[in-house]
């Protein structure tokens, strides 16, 4: 059990409540993202929680929580939960291809790779990306590389995972040109709306007819979607 007082920026020095001095601090902490707070009185509990915005959540943990939090949100069930913020990690091709495999919406994982980045919430895994050679034949693969899978999990919290496709794309734009490549691309749904691109820099610069990969001549079954497709691409 640890203990981190705190009068809130904002807050008066009495509480109105109970007429003591205004106290609030972090009663128990769980690394599950679930803590316990404590106050003067009910009442100033309450109004702390009511007004969480003004609250410096980082230095209310800063003694109890080994992790910088991003901040504490209210999930579905109307409680408290900790948002650590997000940290780029290092993921190999296995455990990139069980993510995808898992949590990805339309798409298997691609069989090769050139390399990959995943992002952590705390301790969860919460989103990888995979770059290799350009799918399409023509592109130049010496020069251009592509984000051939990106997948965040879909169950979690918004408030965990805002800002993790942008960080992913960036990260993976950034290590393109490091390597030496001229241009990363890669492509959404055509229904999709390509945010976290957008955020990361990305500009659209086609869009491609889709299509199966079934002919006649070597048939094939199709494991991802068929529709038109956008083509995102960053100049390095």
């Amino acid at each position: 059990m640890s203990r981190k007082k705190q009068k809130p920026r904002g807050f008066a020095e009495k509480c109105y409540g109970c007429g003591e001095r205004y106290r609030v601090e972090v009663f128990e902490y769980w690394d599950d993202r679930n803590f316990m707070l404590d106050s003067c009185c009910e009442w100033g509990l309450w109004d702390f929680i009511d007004n969480a915005e003004r609250v410096d959540w980082r230095e209310l943990f800063s003694d109890v929580c080994p992790l910088e939090i991003r901040q504490v949100y209210d999930d579905d069930f109307e409680s408290l939960k900790i948002d650590y913020g997000l940290r780029e990690c290092a993921v190999t091709l296995a455990e990139a291809k069980q993510f995808i495999g898992e949590w990805h919406r339309h798409n298997k994982p691609p069989a090769g790779w050139r390399w990959g980045h995943a992002v952590h919430n705390g301790g969860q895994l919460i989103g990888v990306a995979m770059v290799g050679r350009p799918v399409a034949r023509k592109i130049d693969h010496n020069e251009v590389v592509e984000v051939n899978r990106l997948c965040v999990r879909p169950d979690l919290d918004r408030a965990l995972v805002w800002n993790a496709c942008s960080q992913l794309y960036t990260a993976a734009a950034n290590k393109a040109e490091q390597r030496g490549f001229s241009k990363i691309i890669t492509y959404t749904l055509e229904s999709e709306k390509g945010t976290g691109l957008i955020a990361a820099g990305w500009t659209a610069e086609a869009t491609t007819r889709g299509g199966t990969w079934n002919r006649p001549s070597r048939a094939r079954q199709d494991s991802a979607p068929t529709c038109k497709k956008i083509r995102w691409a960053r100049i390095l």
